[in-house]
């Protein structure tokens, strides 16, 4: 039975700093490394090394008392686990490849997979991958997520989970107002916000659609991401050189945006904040949004009652039916001293039982299609592990973070009606050209 969230912890995927657990293999006679991980004959055994960044408690607990043991009881090795946090993790793994040891495995998000590529960090895993175990099975992990990990037609990662997002509605308002289904389309979107929101005095009290709301710097751009795709747009050129969110598509995105909120205002901006750890749509004071998993997590935690009001539905369609999906990956050092026996470890991590227990622990979306059916999978996961089909990954340009930022900040400035959409997108490729121009 998978270990179950608590108040404290339910949220903590970037956990506390808990460095240095040591779990030991309960086998027979020592040995060292053979060939795809098998101990040779010399009775030397072998260690590996475990960095974990993203966890909470019960997950924890699962990979100390199920996940690891099952790998070490079958194999004279021992691992090692290092836990940290996001804030620092980058600065750690830094000082880890200039010492030049490094973690064996380690975990890696959303933009890391070029990060790892570029600076050499990540061991190419084409060779593996080929003479993985039938039940391994590459093809199980959806499109998106293979070109996610996949850089200069080398893959680097593998999956773990992800964060896929689509689109939320209350049920309970949709029948207030005579709904009979939620939108399909953008034009369907638009017509439901509008009838949706609710003005009392001159300011809004209900969102008629949920954009984003204050907080980190990257609310407003992660939530225009979608439409984007919808429309057909790039953030990059192909060959990541230059930036073509200029161009007519994205720039159609944004003008949506645009009328829904400066000129349709279905929401005030930034938008409603949370209440605690419950989002608008999740408190009723927002009739539609676009968000993950996690939506449902909070609401069954925290206001259970509310759940059932919420329905997820596949993305919508524009030019092209598509949402943006978050990639959380590992990877192996290119810097282990025992390649095989790390690679037949990370292959028992991202088997398709032992992401069950990972993503059942934490209660996140599985990036593997065949993990549609587990125990811990709800109704609503599994709308949201099917949008995963339509998904589409960031741009893999190992600066990503940085060209992001001027777009985040343009758009702050379009949707309070400072720049017009084409303006917005005109000044932003500019900055993020600089950037690029700096690699040529």
């Amino acid at each position: 039975m998978q270990a179950k969230l608590n108040r404290r912890d339910f949220l903590r995927l970037s956990g506390t700093l808990s460095l240095g657990t040591l779990l030991v293999a309960c086998a027979p006679a020592p040995a060292t490394e053979g060939a795809q991980g098998e101990p040779s004959a010399t009775g030397e055994t072998v260690e590996l090394s475990l960095m974990m960044v993203d966890y909470a408690e019960p997950t924890k607990a699962v990979l100390e008392d199920e996940i690891i043991p099952a790998f070490t009881r079958e194999k004279n090795v021992t691992v090692n686990v290092n836990y940290t946090d996001w804030e620092r993790y980058n600065e750690q793994m830094t000082t880890a490849f200039a010492s030049g040891v490094t973690p064996d495995v380690f975990q890696g998000g959303a933009v890391w997979a070029p990060q790892m590529a570029k600076r050499g960090w990540a061991l190419p895993l084409d060779d593996y991958i080929a003479l993985a175990s039938d039940d391994w099975n590459w093809d199980d992990f959806f499109p998106a997520l293979q070109d996610d990990v996949t850089i200069d037609s080398s893959i680097v990662a593998v999956p773990y989970r992800i964060d896929i997002r689509s689109f939320w509605y209350r049920q309970d308002h949709m029948e207030e107002a005579g709904i009979a289904a939620p939108p399909t389309n953008w034009e369907e979107l638009r017509e439901f916000a509008n009838a949706l929101t609710i003005r009392e005095n001159g300011k809004i009290t209900r969102e008629g659609y949920h954009f984003s709301g204050p907080g980190g710097w990257q609310n407003d751009l992660q939530a225009y991401m979608q439409f984007m795709e919808m429309a057909g747009g790039q953030f990059l050129s192909d060959d990541l050189t230059r930036c073509t969110l200029d161009e007519p598509p994205a720039v159609e995105a944004l003008e949506y945006v645009y009328t829904l909120i400066v000129e349709d205002q279905v929401q005030p901006y930034p938008g409603f904040e949370a209440q605690g750890d419950l989002a608008p749509i999740a408190v009723g004071i927002a009739s539609s949004t676009y968000d993950s998993s996690f939506l449902e997590r909070d609401v069954n935690l925290y206001a259970p009652d509310q759940l059932e009001h919420l329905v997820v539905t596949l993305p919508l369609r524009h030019k092209v039916q598509a949402c943006h999906v978050w990639v959380n990956k590992y990877f192996i050092s290119s810097l282990t001293k025992t390649p095989d026996m790390a690679w037949a470890f990370f292959q028992h991590l991202t088997s398709a039982p032992m992401l069950e227990k990972y993503c059942a622990s934490a209660g996140v979306t599985p990036p593997r299609r065949s993990l549609a059916d587990a125990e811990f999978m709800t109704d609503r996961m599994k709308v949201l592990l099917a949008a995963t089909e339509y998904a589409v990954p960031y741009p893999k340009h190992w600066r990503l973070i940085e060209l992001f930022r001027p777009l985040a900040t343009n758009l702050e400035k379009c949707l309070r009606g400072e720049l017009s959409p084409e303006e917005t997108m005109v000044a932003t490729c500019a900055e993020i050209d600089a950037i690029l121009a700096e690699d040529a």
